[in-house]
């Protein structure tokens, strides 16, 4: 490692967590030589476009975050970020910001583009597809219909907006999918990716700049053309002709301003707007549209009819609709669509005259799937030679009431769209969970596999087998593979954690309130087949004594891991409870999901 690089590491402004100095080099160089992007995260370095955070750290596999990807590409660029704006242009990256002075840079470039409404999403991570779509954007080059010639597995589930810049990445070497064929566009992108994808960027650009042809006289230094002095004209009432967007000078193109104080020559031609976004649009992601002319883009619920810019204004204010700046007639434009309701919308566009487009055709704004789960699936190890667990969707496939041998995966895992659970079926041909929008329609599925050689997951009629190898134990880790995919595309993987647990829970309260026993565990509590609840009343002098019998004297549920003992009326009536009075409770046969079984020993419960 050169000195130049340890110093730069030890020096540079920290540009992906602090404003602070690495405190050491060392860490910083040890932490990513594990990483697959060593050698782009150390150049990048030493160039001092990144750096470690207070502590020496670069955080490989930590997502990005926008505002973090904007100083990368700034200094990637060479942006100047010496003559940021008074103003901030977005509320969430003010002037006291880290960032301020490259984001501004990146988006007076065209670069990058918020959420409207002033947001720029500060804090929020960068998507793999948007990461190539900025990468793309950045080198000028043109993408039109490369997306055609993907091949990734999920390659529709890339939107649209993002397909020609990510299969224009893909052949530039900036970017490449995943080993079992797909490409995860809506993946977060950590930090060692961006760096290595910004490492291939800078190469390109560098090629491409070199590739430019050399100035006829050169010179030691660059020295700015000087600005012509315009002619002097003698003034007149002729109005200046309308300068369109495109550069004409003509204003037959039907748009801008163009009124320069004569009131017939005033822009009275609307824009015409257009959705380039294929439906449905996810929430989260960004709608892209275009206009004929410059101005405003509106993002509106369809229900609503404005009939100008003001209406448009406060629906805007109501947080009920997006706006986004156009940079350039007739070029993608991404909208926003974070925190909007689900539902139907459509794009308006207003030029800076004013003009009010007509509507665009309607697309419709769904929450994507998401996927929640338990915190951990508890096996034991001891039970290694039994027979396997089966998983099943519902209770209807359920043959035995064994908490352990018998699990119900909707207790283990939640698919959602938005805040409504959806239903899941299994499939006894695919061994997927199938995903019902609305009982009928299976929208897509659910896969799980086992990411440890230790445990096994096999499909099996009636549900999922899931089984222990030889030498699986208590300090094995191990984890299942949740793939949530939507439409035959990956919207979402998570890992589920697989604990191996051989202890028993143990009581931790155990309290007497209004005819009700309430016993808490350590750990949730389960009935197994045959468990059986003795109960026994003791005054407090022991000089009298009662056995209570199920169904005769009290009931029993188990709620969410709690085991409710309630005593019928005729029992607490004919006891008259006084302070110091007890119930012994012995437990038979209820333990935790494990298989492991409470102590049989007496529960004391005293009354207060």
């Amino acid at each position: 490692m050169s000195k130049k690089l340890v110093a730069k590491v030890l020096t540079t402004t920290a540009l992906l967590s602090t404003l602070a100095a690495p405190a050491s080099a060392t860490s910083f160089i040890m932490e990513v030589d594990g990483s697959y992007a060593r050698d782009a995260i150390l150049n990048l370095a030493e160039r001092g476009i990144i750096t470690g955070d207070a502590n020496g750290n670069f955080n490989p596999t930590s997502q990005i975050q926008r505002q973090d990807f904007a100083i990368i590409l700034a200094k990637a660029m060479g942006l100047d970020v010496t003559s940021a704006p008074g103003t901030a242009t977005f509320n969430d990256v003010p002037a006291s910001h880290y960032s301020f002075a490259a984001v501004e840079a990146a988006a007076k470039a065209g670069l990058i583009h918020g959420y409207g409404n002033s947001q720029f999403g500060n804090g929020d991570s960068l998507s793999r597809q948007d990461m190539a779509v900025l990468f793309c954007r950045a080198l000028g080059i043109d993408a039109s219909g490369k997306g055609a010639s993907l091949t990734f597995t999920d390659s529709n589930s890339i939107s649209g907006y993002a397909r020609d810049a990510v299969a224009a990445a893909v052949e530039l070497g900036l970017i490449k999918g995943n080993p079992d064929g797909t490409f995860n566009p809506l993946q977060s992108a950590d930090r060692q990716s961006a760096a290595l994808v910004a490492n291939k960027f800078i190469q390109q650009l560098e090629e491409r700049r070199n590739s430019q042809p050399s100035p006829a006289t050169p010179s030691d230094e660059v020295t700015p053309p000087s600005t012509p002095t315009p002619p002097t004209t003698p003034e007149t009432n002729t109005p200046a002709p309308f300068i369109s967007s495109t550069g004409s000078g003509s204003s037959s193109g039907g748009s801008g301003s163009g009124n320069s104080g004569n009131e017939s020559e005033r822009d009275t031609i609307a824009p015409s707007v257009s959705i380039i976004s294929e439906t449905p649009v996810y929430i989260g992601s960004n709608l892209m549209a275009a206009s004929s002319e410059t101005g405003f883009l509106y993002l509106v619920p369809e229900i609503y009819e404005p009939v100008n810019q003001a209406d448009l204004e406060g629906l805007v204010a109501e947080q009920i609709a997006r706006k986004e700046r156009i940079a350039a007639a007739n070029t993608e434009t991404p909208i926003g669509t974070a925190e909007l309701e689900a539902g139907l919308y459509r794009v308006f566009a207003v030029d800076p005259a004013g003009n009010l487009s007509r509507p665009s055709s309607v697309i419709e704004l769904k929450h994507p799937l998401s996927l929640t789960m338990a915190s951990a699936f508890v096996l034991n190890s001891s039970r290694v030679n039994y027979d396997p667990i089966l998983i099943f969707t519902d209770s209807s496939k359920i043959s035995s009431p064994d908490p352990y041998y018998f699990r119900n995966a909707s207790s283990l895992l939640q698919v959602q769209r938005g805040d409504h659970v959806l239903e899941l079926a299994y499939n006894d041909q695919t061994h997927h969970f199938e995903i019902l929008e609305d009982s009928e329609t299976v929208i897509g599925y659910l896969e799980i596999t086992s990411e440890s050689e230790l445990i096994d997951v096999e499909g099996a009629e009636g549900g999922l087998q899931v089984s222990l190898k030889e030498g699986a134990n208590e300090g094995i880790a191990a984890s299942l593979k949740l793939t949530l995919y939507e439409n035959d595309a990956v919207v979402d993987s998570s890992l589920l954690t697989v604990i191996m647990d051989t202890t028993a829970p143990a009581v931790t309260d155990s309290v007497y309130s209004a005819g009700t026993i309430t016993i808490i565990a350590d750990e949730p509590l389960v009935g197994y087949a045959d468990f059986h609840i003795d109960i026994k009343y003791q005054s407090a002098d022991e000089s009298s004594s009662e056995d209570f019998v199920l169904g005769e004297h009290f009931t029993l549920s188990l709620e969410d891991g709690i085991l409710l003992i309630t005593l019928k009326d005729e029992a607490v009536a004919s006891l008259q409870l006084q302070p110091g009075d007890k119930f012994l409770i012995t437990l038979e046969r209820i333990g935790d999901y494990a298989y492991n079984m409470i102590s049989e020993e007496e529960i004391p419960v005293i009354i207060q």
